[in-house]
């Protein structure tokens, strides 16, 4: 029997795809350590503060949305312009995005600050040591927005030119000095004042504080450093782009807010359950990230360059890298999950809940890996809008809807069972938009 060989061009763009890809998994997996090592630490602290850093978590979530009209038009315009050998062009949209995109996310922290009493009560239902925990973490956190805003465009920059392994040192060093100051500033070490949950708070932000100047650096060599342009603006383009990515983000964060406020009023343990095992499980769906990042970087080069059906390969190739990826990695965790959660548990009751969930969404990863990625190379090949449109939909129908009809008959179980089904729809739905529809969708912009 002959054995077909395999088409070059494929192993061309499966090693591309993997060199981008493998790096960008590492820094998620440094972006999953962040919020690992705050529950460890925070742990020590007791159920009352995890259940505060959780709920805060998820108010994050949903504030961090403004980003999304910024990032996405960055990542399609500098990767296209580099496809295109447009590098001057791309220097203008970083420079353009961080004037007038930080101006908008000062003013947006501002109004996130005054509203984050009132906003984290009606959200989560919470009163007593609880909330004024999550109040405490999160408003510091608020505060230091700016500083993630820049830090995730500049890192967004560096990542469209496919140059990984810079991201990774970067994100790397941040995440060092992340794990030194969480202990000092948490606990008093080493003559530090002892801060309790807004020491981890402090510790995020000056980590990130960190990045910034290795960032510039690394941009300049790269001949990227930002750069305003006299005469014609990107901005309208930027906002055309950007604002279904910021509606998905804002839609998909308030319906996650709405999952979460029905966990949170089962019980705060059910809350703190949920919170370790969703930063456990964050292991396995950032480096979904990694490789939706991949997908948007690779097809949005290949647009740019003019080639629609070399696009439309490579993308296909880093969906089933991602997917398939992020599905044996959800098998590992759902046979694993008691061992995974016992060091960040106080006791046996959240433990077996939070082994529970993962078990759950361990089974889940195959539908999330397909919805990540599909989605970012989709938003590569410049369409933001199906993505809005299918995980809107999916999220509201699947998600939101039986979690609130489930968890009074199921407990926690409901909620987690709609999660499951919705991850699935998404994938699904958004696996069939691309292998139909890639052509007609895919748009150069530069």
């Amino acid at each position: 029997m002959e054995i077909k060989a395999r088409d070059p061009a494929t192993e061309a763009y499966l090693v591309r795809a993997l060199k981008t890809t493998i790096p960008l998994v590492l820094v998620e997996t440094v972006s999953s350590l962040y919020s690992l090592a705050d529950t460890y630490f925070v742990s020590g602290l007791g159920e009352e503060a995890l259940a505060g850093v959780g709920v805060a978590g998820y108010i994050l979530w949903l504030y961090t949305v403004v980003f999304a009209l910024f990032q996405a038009p960055l990542m399609i315009l500098v990767s296209q312009s580099i496809g295109a050998g447009l590098r001057e062009k791309a220097r203008g949209v970083i420079g353009e995005v961080c004037v007038k995109g930080g101006f908008t996310i000062l003013l947006v922290t501002i109004a996130y600050y005054l509203a984050s009493p009132v906003f984290l009560a009606v959200q989560s239902g919470l009163s007593g040591t609880v909330y004024d925990n999550a109040l405490t973490y999160l408003l510091i956190r608020v505060a230091g927005l700016p500083v993630f805003y820049f830090s995730m465009c500049f890192d967004t920059a560096i990542i469209a030119t496919a140059r990984t392994k810079i991201t990774l040192l970067v994100n790397t060093l941040g995440l060092t000095a992340n794990i030194i100051l969480d202990p000092l500033l948490i606990y008093g070490y080493l003559g530090f004042p002892r801060l309790g949950i807004a020491g981890a708070a402090y510790a995020t932000v000056i980590s990130s504080v960190f990045t910034i100047p290795l960032q510039l650096h690394y941009l300049g060599k790269l001949g990227l450093k930002p750069a305003l342009r006299n005469g014609n603006s990107f901005f309208t383009k930027i906002i055309s782009l950007g604002a279904p990515a910021f509606l998905e983000r804002l839609v998909f964060s308030l319906g996650n807010n709405v999952y979460a406020g029905v966990i949170s009023r089962i019980s705060p343990r059910v809350m703190a359950a949920h919170n370790i095992g969703l930063r456990i499980e964050s292991l396995i769906y950032m480096p979904g990230f990694a490789f939706a990042t991949t997908a948007s970087t690779l097809v949005g080069q290949k647009i740019g360059e003019g080639r629609v059906d070399e696009a439309h390969k490579v993308g296909f190739e880093t969906i089933k890298l991602g997917a398939l990826t992020m599905g044996l990695l959800g098998l590992v965790v759902a046979a694993g999950g008691r061992v995974l959660v016992t060091p960040f548990s106080p006791d046996e009751e959240i433990a077996g809940l939070a082994a529970t969930y993962l078990l759950i969404a361990g089974l889940s990863e195959l539908g999330l890996g397909l919805s990540m990625v599909v989605g970012g190379a989709i938003r590569g090949a410049g369409n933001t809008k199906i993505p809005f449109l299918v995980n809107t939909a999916s999220l509201y129908l699947f998600r939101v809807a039986p979690s609130i009809l489930l968890s009074k008959p199921l407990g926690v179980i409901g909620p987690w069972l709609a999660m499951f089904l919705d991850v699935y729809a998404r994938g699904i739905i958004l696996l069939a938009v691309y292998r139909r529809m890639f052509h007609k969708l895919a748009v150069k912009h530069v």
